[in-house]
């Protein structure tokens, strides 16, 4: 009887380490300037960064008074940019990582836009056992 609960109880100990869950589609979310918070649970994925009034990708700013200029979002207090090599003059040029979406967020994140008529859209999950 104790070899059977020993065995049980190494059992069920692997098999709630490996578990992982699996993703279900939940709904899909326009995330803008108000702070977002991935709920307990769920797992977000950013699919793509809609920049509103953009005439020119010349420059970046941090205000949203200038629609000529790219604007950051937000992820968890920090400003991100999603861009490559631009150039900020006929001789400086601020050269970027090479960004790329999706981004996947945990639960806990938060996320938001600078500005009022940028929004990111992303697809919410559940983590299902």
């Amino acid at each position: 009887m104790k070899n059977l609960f020993s065995l049980v109880f190494i059992a069920v100990l692997s098999l709630s380490t490996a578990a992982q869950g699996n993703l279900q589609f939940n709904q899909v979310l326009k995330v803008s300037d108000q702070v977002q918070t991935v709920p307990v649970g769920k797992v977000w994925k950013v699919v793509s960064y809609w920049q509103g009034n953009l005439n020119v990708t010349s420059n970046t700013q941090t205000t949203c008074s200038n629609n000529s200029r790219h604007t950051p979002f937000i992820l968890d207090g920090q400003i991100y940019y999603l861009f490559r090599n631009v150039s900020t003059g006929s001789s400086n040029f601020l050269i970027a990582p090479s960004n790329e979406l999706p981004l996947w967020l945990p639960a806990g994140t938060t996320l938001q836009t600078q500005c009022s008529k940028d929004f990111l859209s992303v697809i919410e999950f559940n983590i299902v056992p």
